[in-house]
């Protein structure tokens, strides 16, 4: 039978989203039944999100395969059914970070000079501060310069999820606990507003590991977008300058930077940061290995650890 039909039905009754039969190939690329059904609905295709009706979960489409690469065998009567998902309003990734970020830029600073006294700073209150400004424009430039993603948009509810770690548990948090005066003798606010006074030469290495820690964190952001420099959304295994050792260095990078911050101020909100910063990361880092060991099989290093070297 040379002529086969896809028949494209919404999860959901109701909505933008509507059946459609779409006459096509084994070989078709899923990108252009998407783009053709989102011009149809008259929609963003990027909005269009394409499963196969499987167990225990249903399975994403990769639109950058064709129907038969995605594992799709016509029935004899040359069919086959896929669900559609429409997954609303979208905003760039690129979009996302920036505003993530930039919270983390405009309320310390608020803080800093407006709701305390800057001349009252003490010198890690200082540090702290140019520590948080020069961390979160490092990020705002990497997203702006280097990143490359694999996926142009999420749906725009997220940038409110995502925002919420940098805005409140980060920027918000440790801003209102670590910039307010440091003379209370007792009672709560000697906890709530502490702030360490540790020896020159412990500052100058906490600020110094810091350094090197964002430097790091950097180099493996610069290596995994070389990765995809020719504009390529294929899967390539990293080398080099930590990646030899673990599969993601860059979140173990940062989880070292946030420490260094941490034990600089000793308040419990960077502590608080760097414990649920830390544990999320180490949880994306393992999923993603595992992701990696299934993909690339024995092509995949069989030393390295998910995070943390010789550990974890």
């Amino acid at each position: 039978m040379s002529e086969y039909i896809l028949s494209i039905e919404p999860v959901r009754k109701g909505g933008k989203l509507r059946p459609l039969n779409v006459h096509t190939t084994p070989g078709t690329v899923v990108q252009s039944i998407v783009t053709a059904y989102a011009e149809k609905m008259k929609l963003d295709p990027n909005r269009i999100y394409l499963t196969i009706p499987t167990k225990p979960k249903a399975k994403k489409l990769n639109y950058d395969l064709s129907l038969e690469a995605n594992g799709i065998k016509f029935d004899s009567d040359g069919s086959f059914v896929v669900k559609v998902k429409d997954l609303g309003p979208q905003i760039s990734w690129r979009l996302v970070y920036v505003i993530e970020y930039f919270g983390g830029i405009f309320i310390p600073a608020i803080f800093y000079f407006f709701v305390y006294d800057p001349h009252s700073m003490t010198r890690v209150q200082i540090a702290c501060f140019w520590m948080l400004l020069l961390h979160f424009f490092k990020r705002e430039y990497e997203t702006l310069f280097v990143h490359q993603f694999s996926l142009s948009t999420m749906p725009f509810a997220y940038v409110f999820r995502n925002s919420a770690h940098y805005w409140i548990l980060g920027a918000l948090n440790i801003s209102f606990a670590i910039f307010s005066q440091n003379n209370y003798t007792s009672g709560w606010k000697k906890w709530f507003f502490h702030v360490a006074e540790p020896s020159d030469l412990s500052l100058f290495s906490l600020v110094a590991f810091w350094v090197i820690a964002q430097q790091s964190n950097y180099r493996t952001h610069v290596i995994l977008s070389e990765l995809r420099s020719d504009g390529s959304k294929e899967r390539k295994i990293p080398f080099g300058f930590g990646f030899d050792m673990v599969s993601f260095p860059n979140y173990f990078y940062e989880s070292m930077g946030w420490l260094s911050f941490a034990m600089l101020n000793n308040n419990w909100s960077s502590w608080l940061f760097w414990i649920v910063g830390t544990g999320q990361m180490y949880i994306w880092a393992v999923k993603k290995h595992n992701r990696y060991r299934k993909d690339f099989g024995e092509r995949y290093p069989k030393n390295r650890k998910a995070m943390f070297p010789y550990l974890l």
